[in-house]
C-alpha cells in the first residue's frame, strides 16, 4: 500500500512495489523536466530495502538551475506545491482529495549538500543492513511515541540523521575514490 493521510504517522512493511512506483514517477518527472533535470533519484525510507517506512514515495529531482522550471506542467500532472519546513528547496506532492499523500518530489540544485545527503544516506543504508535495521528501530520507537505528530516524528530523527550522514558521506567518498571518480 502507498499513501498516508495528512496528519498521521504510520510505518508499513517494506513493499517491493515501492520501487516500481518510484520508477514510474521518475519517468514522468524526466518527461516533465527534460534536460533541466541532471538526475532524478528515488530517496527516503521507501528506497531502503527491507525496512518499514511511511508509505510515501520520495523522489529528488536535481537541477542545474532553480530558474525556468516547468512547474506549470508539473501541476498539470497533478503535483501540488507544498511548504517545505526543512529547506528552501521546492516540494511538490501527489495527494488524493481526502488528503492521502502518495508521493513527495523534492526539487533542488544538483550536487548541493542536500542532494548528497539524500543519495548518500540511501546508499549507505542499503549497503549496511545492520544500520538500516538500527534506523528502522528508531523510526518504530518514534512512531509509537509521537501521537501522530509529524514534526515530533521528524524532529526525533534529527540527531541520528546528523551522525549517520557523517558516516554516509565517508562511505560515498570511499566508493568514489575506489571507482576513480571525483
Amino acid at each position: 500500500m502507498t499513501g498516508l493521510k495528512r496528519g498521521t504517522v504510520r510505518l508499513s512493511p517494506h513493499d517491493p512495489a515501492w520501487a516500481d512506483w518510484a520508477r514510474e514517477t521518475t519517468g514522468v518527472l524526466r518527461e516533465v523536466f527534460g534536460d533541466r533535470a541532471v538526475d532524478v533519484q528515488h530517496i527516503g525510507s521507501t528506497a531502503i530495502r527491507s525496512i518499514r517506512a511511511k508509505p510515501i514515495i520520495d523522489i529528488a529531482v536535481g537541477v542545474n538551475s532553480m530558474e525556468g522550471l516547468p512547474l506549470e506542467e508539473l501541476a498539470a500532472r497533478g503535483f501540488q506545491e507544498r511548504h517545505n519546513r526543512f529547506s528552501s528547496n521546492l516540494l511538490y506532492v501527489l495527494e488524493t482529495e481526502d488528503l492521502v499523500r502518495t508521493h513527495q518530489v523534492h526539487i533542488l540544485p544538483y550536487d548541493c549538500l542536500q542532494w548528497h545527503n539524500y543519495v548518500d544516506f540511501r546508499d549507505y543504508m542499503n549497503a549496511f543492513p545492520e544500520k538500516a535495521a538500527e534506523y528502522e528501530a528508531l523510526k518504530e520507537k518514534l512512531a509509537a511515541e509521537c501521537n501522530n505528530v509529524q514534526t515530533a516524528y521528524t524532529d526525533g530523527k534529527h540527531d541520528y540523521m546528523e551522525q549517520t550522514l557523517v558516516q554516509a558521506r565517508e562511505y560515498a567518498k570511499r566508493n568514489k575514490s575506489e571507482k576513480g571518480e571525483k
